[in-house]
């Protein structure tokens, strides 16, 4: 039986290119029914991404990332007035 190294992790997981490819994908417009959910989500990555480069674009740590951003966009919208 050969020994093998698998690693348990996603392997592009908080990399470059995926963030940058999660950035740009569905910006076609297509009008979904769910653009406001698509909006948000969109609003979350980007936010997720600021927050990944400012860290120093670290290795992993992308569901960090993820809710940190969404706690931040949460608090500019209850802060915000209406």
């Amino acid at each position: 039986m050969a020994n093998s190294k698998k690693r348990n992790e996603d392997p592009v997981e908080g990399s470059r290119e995926t963030i940058e490819r999660e950035l740009e994908r569905d910006q076609s417009g297509t009008g979904s029914p769910n653009q406001t959910i698509d909006d948000d989500e969109d609003r979350v990555r980007s936010r997720a991404y600021e927050i990944w480069e400012r860290e120093g674009r670290p290795e992993g740590g992308h569901e960090r990332h993820w809710d940190q951003a969404k706690k931040e966009l949460e608090d500019e919208g209850r802060n915000s007035p209406r």
